[in-house]
């Protein structure tokens, strides 16, 4: 089964708000329910809200504090579309203050197509924007560079076939 959300707790709440706001919304996300005054927010694309922080000094529903700390080392990867929403990820998450861990770039160590950037939060934490396909497919060529691509691939089968003689 499918993740179906993550909870970490931040030392410093509007900071983290600030910074995942920008940090995220290249991917979709948005602000999307707020408890406790502030202290517990979640983040979603449409009605997934699958990305929540909590304040340290927020409380459990028994009333009790969740934490004293925030959460420790952890490495987080968040899905893109395409190569260019994890581009504009890793710009959106240095401009609000992240930390490189990892420039955009091809990752081939992990997949031939594995797209990734990674970030370091306010709090330490590894963040990851990644795409899995490959580069023809996951950047937009627009109708001029698909036309041009299907151009040389027809060329090519083309004269392939008249040199077998299929043509």
């Amino acid at each position: 089964m499918p993740l179906h959300h993550i909870s970490l707790n931040v030392a410093d709440i509007d900071e983290a708000r600030e910074f995942y706001l920008a940090a995220l919304k290249p991917l979709g996300y948005k602000l999307a329910m707020s408890f406790q005054e502030g202290k517990v927010l979640g983040f979603g694309v449409g009605w997934s809200y699958d990305f929540w922080l909590a304040s340290c000094d927020a409380e459990n529903a028994k009333g009790e504090k969740k934490s004293t700390e925030p959460t420790g080392p952890t490495h987080i990867a968040f899905a893109a579309s395409n190569r260019e929403q994890v581009r504009k990820f890793y710009e959106a998450a240095i401009a609000a203050g992240g930390k490189c861990n990892g420039p955009p770039g091809l990752r081939p160590e992990y997949l031939a197509t594995y797209y990734g950037a990674f970030v370091l939060d306010p709090d330490g934490r590894n963040l990851e924007a990644v795409c899995l396909k490959p580069g023809f497919i996951a950047d937009s060529w627009g109708l001029a560079g698909w036309s041009a691509a299907l151009a040389v691939v027809g060329a090519v089968g083309g004269g392939i076939a008249q040199w077998t003689g299929w043509i």
